[in-house]
C-alpha cells in the first residue's frame, strides 16, 4: 500500500500546472471515488489541515472534495451524451458481481506535488481501475484518455503551490495519528471535473453501485 515517498529534503514541486490540453472551462471525465459520510476521514483531514495551517506552500483540499482518481475518461466535449451514457452503463457491467473490501487509509505522507493518504488494499484497486479501463475502451476506443500514469492510490489532503522541501510539509503534522483509517466504498462516481480557486471540483456525470 505504501507510495515511494520523498525524503524530506527532496524538494517537491508545485501542482498546479495544467496539462496541455486541460484548461479551465474544459471539464475533463475521471472515475472517482468519494467519500460523503466518513467522520473518521473527514476528522482525520481536517486535523492535517489544522496542522498545516499558515504553511503558505500548501493548498488543503476542503472536505466535501476528497476524493481517489481511479482513472481518466475523456474531456466533456470531446463525448457525445450517449457516449457518456453508454460508458457509464458499461462500467455497471464491468463492476457486476465485484464487492471491493474495505479501504485503508494513510498514515499521511508526502509525494512530488501533494500531501497524501495512501490508499490499500492495491490489489483490489487495481482490480477495480482495470475493469473501468476496460468498459471504457470497449466503449470509447481510441477516443479514451489515458493521461493518468501509473496508478499509485492515495487521497489528497493538499496540493503544494510551490517547490519546498518534503520536511516543509510534512513537520507540522508530527502529531497527526498514524493510525489507519478505514472506509467503505459503496459507489463509483464518473465526475465532470476543473479546477478553480485551486482545488478540484466536480458535478457527477453518473454513478456505477459497488454492492456486489
Amino acid at each position: 500500500m505504501l507510495l515511494a515517498t520523498p525524503s524530506t529534503s527532496t524538494p517537491l514541486r508545485d501542482h498546479w500546472q495544467w496539462r496541455p490540453d486541460w484548461a479551465l472551462d474544459r471539464p475533463c471525465l475521471l472515475w472517482y471515488l468519494t467519500f460523503e459520510h466518513q467522520p473518521e476521514l473527514s476528522q482525520r483531514a481536517a486535523a492535517a489541515h489544522e496542522r498545516l495551517r499558515g504553511v503558505a506552500t500548501v493548498d488543503p483540499v476542503p472536505l466535501p472534495w476528497l476524493h481517489l482518481t481511479v482513472d481518466d475518461v475523456g474531456f466533456v466535449d470531446a463525448l457525445s451524451p450517449d457516449q457518456v451514457d453508454e460508458t457509464v452503463a458499461s462500467a455497471r457491467s464491468a463492476v457486476a458481481g465485484w464487492r471491493p473490501p474495505p479501504l485503508t487509509l494513510g498514515p499521511v505522507a508526502p509525494m512530488e506535488d501533494s500531501v497524501v493518504l495512501p490508499v490499500g488494499p492495491p490489489g483490489e484497486l487495481h482490480e477495480l481501475r482495470d475493469r473501468l479501463r476496460t468498459a471504457t475502451t470497449t466503449t470509447l476506443g481510441a477516443t479514451a484518455n489515458d493521461a493518468l500514469g501509473v496508478f499509485r492510490p492515495h487521497v489528497t489532503l493538499g496540493y503544494l503551490n510551490e517547490r519546498c522541501d518534503a520536511s516543509t510539509v510534512m513537520r507540522p503534522l508530527e502529531s497527526v495519528t498514524a493510525d489507519p483509517v478505514v472506509v467503505s466504498v459503496p459507489r463509483v462516481t464518473l465526475a465532470s471535473v476543473t479546477r478553480r480557486e485551486r482545488h478540484y471540483q466536480w458535478t457527477v456525470r453518473g454513478e456505477v453501485p459497488l454492492a456486489g
